[in-house]
């Protein structure tokens, strides 16, 4: 069985092969010492390129999937930049989004994406002058979108390594550009003005997300996160209420068009969960550990209902766990989440800088091992 199809049945909860494996991002540190590891072995070979994306550490280390695309089907004009250009912090190595959040440019990890500092709008005066003037507007729509998306994944061996692409995210943006702290405020004082921001961002990611859906990618993750460990960012009641019917039109683009959304964020997403099968999603990822997701429970309750992707620790675990550590919690998800299909094995997050090559390698071939079907465990 090839990488798509154990992907694409163990989303309709089908007891396939084995359990497949995902991967979110493998930090560049990392891949640094696998090519060490590897030497002389490891040959880059160019179909497993997409765009500016390089799989060949996915297919090696022997994952079926991951992400990957992040296009901008919709975007604003250049020439309205131009002319309501965004604020600029003093410092010329950060910068300031159209949804109020302060970046570093080059941060000192190595990573090749810019690092989110903190919220640059304090005030509903800010907040609404960055709505108006970024998200009222009329997005501009990429010529050619999927046609060219097609073309390159056409070249690619998506029966090989299966790479996702990403729709437009709602709740994380918000709470990263005024703060949590005016965003909780705006929900209790001022409801009304919380759900026009929202209502701006989904016009513009059902835009985007109609253009995905063109695509030939089979897998979308709306990547939102909106939790903390053992909690919900916010009342689950207030997700519900101004969340979900975002989710739920952006969602329903991409599954008229026969394909997958899975939602992820880190932390206790559980109390989400209701809301998130009402929107429409087909799967659930990270499932951390460490934030109290306990994937037992999940299955139990959610399992009928929601692909279960994650529940490898990689804030201990990985890093500093033994690798016979490693083998005893991949084990203890393949019993808790695996009978029936509807469970796909991953780190809650990137395999981080901080992992250990050799609990990595122990993770992906313990899986292999011990998560064939019919299962044994």
């Amino acid at each position: 069985m090839n990488a798509r199809e154990r992907m694409l049945r163990a989303l309709n909860h089908e007891e396939v092969d084995r359990i497949p494996l995902f991967c979110q991002e493998i930090m560049p540190d990392f891949r640094k010492e696998l090519l060490k590891y590897w030497g002389a072995e490891f040959k880059r070979v160019r179909k497993y390129f997409y765009y500016y994306l390089d799989f060949n550490f996915h297919k090696k280390l022997g994952f079926d999937c991951s992400w990957g695309f992040e296009g901008f089907p919709v975007q604003l004009p250049q020439s309205y930049l131009n002319e309501h250009p965004v604020p600029k912090p003093e410092d010329p190595k950060k910068y300031i989004d159209i949804d109020g959040r302060l970046f570093l440019k080059k941060p000192p990890t190595g990573s090749e994406l810019s690092w989110y500092l903190k919220n640059y709008i304090t005030t509903e005066e800010m907040a609404d002058f960055f709505y108006d003037t970024y998200y009222d507007v009329e997005w501009e729509e990429a010529p050619d979108f999927a046609s060219k998306i097609n073309k390159r994944l056409k070249r690619f061996p998506i029966d090989e390594i299966v790479p996702c692409a990403q729709l437009s995210y709602i709740l994380e943006p918000i709470w990263e550009g005024i703060g949590l702290g005016l965003l909780i405020k705006l929900i209790r004082k001022n409801k009304s003005k919380i759900k026009r921001y929202i209502e701006l961002r989904t016009k513009k990611a059902v835009q985007a997300a109609k253009m995905l859906a063109e695509t030939d990618f089979d897998i979308f993750f709306l990547c939102d996160d909106s939790a903390l460990k053992n909690t919900t960012m916010i009342n689950p009641k207030y997700h519900r209420e101004l969340i979900i019917p975002a989710y739920k039109k952006i969602v329903h683009e991409v599954k008229k068009a026969g394909k997958y959304a899975i939602f992820h964020s880190d932390g206790f997403t559980e109390p989400y969960f209701d809301g998130l099968i009402e929107a429409g999603f087909d799967g659930v990822e990270s499932l951390e550990p460490m934030a109290g997701m306990d994937l037992k429970y999940v299955k139990e309750k959610y399992g009928d209902k929601l692909c279960l992707v994650g529940n490898i620790d990689v804030s201990q675990l990985l890093p500093y766990g033994t690798e016979e550590d490693v083998v005893n919690a991949v084990k203890k998800c393949i019993r808790d989440a695996g009978e029936g299909g509807g469970y796909i094995m991953s780190p809650c997050t990137d395999i981080t800088n901080s992992c250990k090559l050799e609990n990595v390698l122990t993770m992906i071939s313990a899986t292999k091992k011990y998560g064939e079907y019919p299962l044994k465990l």
